[in-house]
């Protein structure tokens, strides 16, 4: 139902995005660790502002991807329903076209009564499927939308060195 790329793309992004917070979050154990002998050494930690920007960083990479392999699964899922439903539908002499379904041009034998009853049934699960994916569409633009600001602002701090 989506158009927007193939979903084998979108879950290897998000598992990329996920992979780089992992790397990230494992540098942030390596630092601490050092920054734990420094402090027993009685050395400054001087590792503190790239452990909290890596921190940050692996957090944001983390959710963006979590959302876009969550999106990938929903859309998969929505697939093969929608397969189910057209098979259904072809039954009832009906066609699911994206979003909708309609009765191809032409007569038909099945009675009007009931294909007009499984056209309205078949419909309603259509439109579960198509608001699934607008959920998770939602979530992915929310999470875009929170994460580009953090990680800006992360970006902004490495410039500044603060």
């Amino acid at each position: 139902m989506s158009s927007l790329g193939d979903p084998g793309s979108t879950s290897a992004l998000g598992g990329a995005l996920r992979q780089q917070a992992i790397t990230l979050a494992d540098l942030v154990v390596d630092l601490t660790e050092a920054a734990e002998r420094a402090g027993r050494a009685g050395r400054p930690d001087v590792t503190a502002r790239e452990r909290d920007l890596l921190s940050r960083v692996a957090h944001e990479l983390d959710s963006v991807g979590a959302a876009l392999q969550s999106f990938t699964a929903t859309v998969l899922a929505g697939s093969a329903r929608v397969r189910e439903l057209s098979t259904e539908a072809a039954r009832a002499d009906l066609v699911v076209d994206g979003s909708l379904v309609v009765e191809p041009p032409g007569p038909s034998r099945v009675d009007p009564v009931a294909r007009l009853r499984a056209r309205e049934r078949l419909q309603e699960l259509l439109n579960r499927v198509t608001a699934a994916e607008g959920k998770e569409l939602g979530r992915i633009a929310r999470e875009l939308a929170r994460s580009g600001p953090a990680l800006a602002a992360v970006s902004e701090r490495c410039r500044l060195g603060s």
